[in-house]
């Protein structure tokens, strides 16, 4: 990816393309605008292409809408969004982790450690109902005792402006100690303890979120 006044992919093409594309306020398609992003930042689509994916009859975009297409006012849950993704039948490996059970925020952080792409599903504490996909595209720490410890993870999110100089627009701040590999237990209800995260932007007021789901995605050959 390249920063500059708009962020930029290097294809095929002459000129490098931009792989953002903002959210909109009528639709719920924020999981369709991740993988608009993912397609593009792999070269897997152009991004002119997938801004007209209902319309085109052939192609990678063409197959993303009739997948996905009945999701862009609904939504989509994190497992149908995996199965979707995956019938599409691209180089791509996807690894999925699901809810604390599954130690989602560790693994997020590992992924990211290792330089994959994760897409991310973020569930709002505050409002309960409120859940929105976004795209992990790096992780930020300081190291403690000759070690990184990540805290923080850069996303690009279609829920606000594209970014500036920068290949993220938005962030997510661990709140506390350090994400533990395993997920503690409630001594209330015995259930592994979510943990949680500060969502920053520009375009909105900090809030905190718990990750129901993680998605590692990376290019085969």
């Amino acid at each position: 990816m390249i920063t500059g006044h708009s962020l930029t992919v290097k294809t095929q093409r002459a000129e490098p393309v931009q792989p953002f594309v903002q959210q909109s306020q009528l639709d719920s398609a924020c999981g369709v605008h991740v993988i608009a992003a993912i397609l593009s930042i792999t070269t897997l689509a152009k991004p002119s292409a997938l801004a007209n994916m209902s319309y085109r009859k052939h192609g990678v975009a063409a197959a993303v809408w009739r997948a996905f297409g009945d999701t862009f006012f609904s939504g989509v849950y994190a497992s149908d969004w995996v199965e979707r993704f995956a019938s599409l039948g691209l180089p791509l490996e996807l690894t999925a982790k699901y809810s604390p059970h599954d130690a989602v925020d560790a693994y997020a952080l590992d992924w990211l450690m290792q330089g994959s792409l994760v897409a991310l599903v973020l569930h709002s504490v505050r409002h309960a109902r409120t859940k929105h996909w976004t795209l992990a595209v790096g992780a930020e720490g300081a190291f403690v005792d000759q070690r990184h410890q990540a805290d923080t993870v850069l996303l690009l999110d279609p829920a606000t402006d594209g970014p500036v100089f920068a290949a993220h627009n938005a962030r997510l701040r661990l709140k506390g100690h350090a994400v533990p590999k395993r997920p503690a237990k409630s001594e209330k209800t015995g259930r592994p303890r979510p943990v949680t995260w500060l969502y920053e932007s520009l375009a909105w007021h900090p809030e905190e979120v718990h990750l129901q789901a993680a998605v590692r995605v990376r290019r085969t050959p």
